[in-house]
């Protein structure tokens, strides 16, 4: 429908330019002098001829449509029945395919290395007495870290067993001091075991 809007409106526009046309000749015809009526009737004919204009414009641009949509349906016809065919250019033929070239690794691009995952702990549930700080699980103490004391476990030392304890190494984040506390005093972060 949207196809015919254009059409339509052509055609209506020299549609009514033909009937001013005719109107301004009924008008104006006997009753003006030989000088003006040649005016008018010269006016008639320019009128005339884009009203002309108008309804060739409007049945060209139906013929284009039709012949677009004419052109949209054979295609998808030989699409449909196989007809098309890709013929290789003569450039082709002549010369083969060149490969592409591997990629080579540049030995100054650093690679990337795992890193370890640091696990952080405070130290909760001393009562405020604090945590003792010891040199091996079960042994002599180091020091005391206060309550709500930030600590990084060292992952390189697995948890331990002794006197029915289980210690953890951990490393003072304010001090950089390392030892053994008791697991059940630190409030472990997430991802930690």
């Amino acid at each position: 429908m949207s196809a015919l809007i254009i059409p339509i409106v052509l055609s209506f526009a020299g549609l009514l330019l033909a009937i001013a046309t005719y109107q301004g000749i009924r008008r104006g015809g006997a009753r003006f002098y030989t000088l003006e009526r040649e005016a008018v009737l010269r006016r008639a004919m320019l009128t005339l001829l884009v009203s002309t204009l108008l309804f060739i414009a409007a049945v060209g641009y139906m013929a284009a449509q039709e012949l677009q949509s004419q052109a949209v349906k054979a295609e998808a016809e030989a699409v449909i029945e196989g007809e098309i065919t890709v013929t290789p250019t003569a450039a082709l033929e002549v010369f083969p395919p060149t490969p592409s070239p591997s990629p080579t690794i540049d030995a100054a691009i650093p690679t990337a290395t795992a890193t370890a995952i640091l696990c952080r702990a405070v130290v909760e549930g001393t009562s405020g007495n604090g945590l003792t700080l010891r040199d091996a699980p079960g042994g002599a103490d180091l020091g005391v870290l206060p309550e709500a004391t930030f600590v990084t476990l060292i992952q390189d030392e697995p948890p331990q067993q002794a006197n029915g304890i289980t210690w953890r190494k951990i490393r003072d984040n304010l001090s950089g001091d390392e030892g053994w506390v008791a697991e059940q005093f630190l409030s472990l972060g997430p991802g930690c075991e």
